[in-house]
This record gives structure tokens, sequence and C-alpha cells, in this order.
């Protein structure tokens, strides 16, 4: 079994390709250069991206199997950048449910390369039914 696309519809097509491990538990992105900056670096903005990308379906996956109709909205999403990525690299993404209420999830994850990390990110979302607003 291969690595399987990640949804990133809309803005996040601009981002990906997005795939999931075979394992189920990170999300694989390789690094080209219309994702770097002018240092030839991952951008902030790029990371950023992902981030919300890892954090959202877990999210996402994780308020589906309480309720199979259920959808997210971020509340927040807390970013800090540790090291910078070059082209070519291939980055391992993963998130974790630190807490879960009836309407909030609060998830923290990162984005590596092998064991350098590039990014913590913290986020925070709304758990509402199909028809709520």
């Amino acid at each position: 079994m291969n690595p399987s696309p990640v949804d990133t519809s809309g803005f996040g097509a601009y981002a990906g390709p997005v795939l999931r491990a075979e394992s189920g538990d990170a999300f694989l992105f390789e690094i080209e250069a219309r994702h770097l900056n002018g240092a030839e670096r991952l951008h902030g903005g790029m990371m950023m991206a992902l981030a919300a990308i890892v954090l959202g379906q877990v999210a996402k996956e994780t308020a589906r199997a309480r309720t199979p109709d259920a959808e997210v909205k971020p509340l927040s999403l807390n970013c800090d950048f540790v090291s910078a990525g070059k082209k070519g690299d291939k980055v391992e993404g993963r998130a974790d449910v630190t807490r879960a209420t009836r309407t909030v999830l609060f998830i923290s994850g990162e984005l590596r390369v092998g064991t350098r990390i590039l990014m913590t990110a913290t986020g925070v979302y709304a758990i509402k039914g199909r028809d709520d607003k």
C-alpha cells in the first residue's frame, strides 16, 4: 500500500501535494522550489499552511469518529518556527489530540525533517454538526 493523497482542495491545492503515510499516523510533504522563500528555504507561510492541513485533518477525523457528519472549524492555530527546510527535504507532519470536549478539540503537532524539528503548532477546533453555523 502506498501513501495516499490528503484532500487539499481550495487554498490547500497551492500547498500540496500532501500525502498520508501508509501507517496513517503521519503526513508527508516534499519541499519543491515553489515552496521556498527568497533565501531558498521553506517559506514560513507554507509551513503554517502545512500545519493547518495536518492539524485540521486530525481534528476532522477525530470529530467524525464520534459523529460521522461532524465538521470542524479552526478557532486558533499557533505556530513556532524552529528551523528551516530546503528544496528536496521530505517533511513529516504529525499531530495528536491533547484534549477533547463535546464541542472543542485541542491539538498539538509538529513538522520534521528526519529528527530535526521545523515547526511546532497547537490548534483549537470547534466541533459542529453540518447544520450548525
